[in-house]
């Protein structure tokens, strides 16, 4: 058995009001009742069918590869300076900054 969507069957329930809608007595409270309904079935209808034409033209955004785009190498950790000297550019940097005064390096 097929799974029914939510709007098919939020566009069930409505069709089932539009025909509750039609036996109310006040002639203009019914004409504006089936006219909310309509209109909600009419969204309802345009909104399924931007759905189905979404499904069939987005293609999925990720890209499956055999293998990894980068694969892990160790050159790129930097070691860290325990003598307070940059270990890019040999000056002395201070314990109360984080960064080399002289190029900036962390």
């Amino acid at each position: 058995m097929e799974s029914t969507s939510e709007i098919e069957r939020f566009q069930r329930w409505l069709q089932s009001e539009l025909a509750e809608a039609s036996s109310i007595e006040d002639k203009g409270e019914r004409e504006r009742r089936l006219l909310q309904i309509d209109i909600a079935i009419s969204e309802t209808i345009r909104y399924r069918g931007i759905l189905e034409n979404l499904e069939k033209s987005t293609s999925s955004p990720f890209v499956y590869r055999a293998n990894p785009v980068r694969k892990p190498s160790n050159s790129e950790v930097k070691p860290i300076s325990k003598s307070g000297e940059c270990h890019i550019c040999g000056a002395i940097k201070s314990n109360d900054l984080e960064f080399c005064p002289v190029c900036g390096e962390f």
